[in-house]
């Protein structure tokens, strides 16, 4: 009977932080992270990122789309992980809505340096994940800005054509379904 009581137990816990997201690692914040939390005033800014090729990604990266739905993850956080592929499948079932995917890592290039050891990892889990969407090394401007005050992982929140962040920003990781619907939801919002 413990022994039963014991693996509900865990499997309860595990099944409550497979839904919860990763905090960064210094910290422990148990926020509701399926509902919506209202989006930040803070704007991206005249970033200059790099992709994983080590080409300058600037706000420019928007402009072709309606939104853009800008996903924040770690290489620790196995939720992230986890959400890439659904990221990778609503990338391209929505890209003819003007719909676009991109990732920002946030722990290969915490100091503004690269960390070679941590780009591997990451080079592993878009091999692994079969990610095929833009991902990028966020700059100062972004690191300051931001994602300054980001201290839970998986985050999502969105931009508009013109690098402004737009709707709502979601906390913690999501199935595909949910993210369509989420993605039409905020397409909407911004059409009207």
């Amino acid at each position: 009977m413990i022994k039963k009581i014991c693996l509900l137990l865990l499997i309860t816990i595990l099944s409550i932080s497979s839904l919860i997201g990763c905090t960064t690692q210094n910290d422990m914040d148990t926020t509701n992270t399926i509902s919506p939390v209202a989006a930040d005033e803070v704007q991206l800014g005249d970033f200059k990122a790099q992709d994983l090729k080590g080409n300058e990604v600037t706000k420019d990266i928007f402009s072709n789309y309606d939104l853009t739905l800008v996903n924040l993850f770690t290489t620790w956080c196995s939720p992230c992980i986890e959400e890439i592929p659904y990221l990778n499948q609503v990338d391209k079932e929505l890209a003819d809505k003007a719909v676009n995917v991109i990732g920002i890592v946030l722990d290969v290039n915490e100091d503004g340096k690269i960390d070679d050891k941590k780009l591997d990892k990451l080079n592993e889990i878009i091999k692994s994940t079969k990610a095929e969407y833009d991902i990028i090394l966020p700059d100062k401007v972004l690191r300051e800005g931001r994602l300054k005050n980001v201290d839970s992982v998986p985050g999502s929140f969105f931009v508009d054509k013109n690098g402004n962040i737009v709707g709502e920003t979601y906390v913690g990781s999501h199935s595909k379904d949910e993210w369509i619907k989420i993605v039409n939801d905020e397409l909407n919002k911004i059409k009207k």
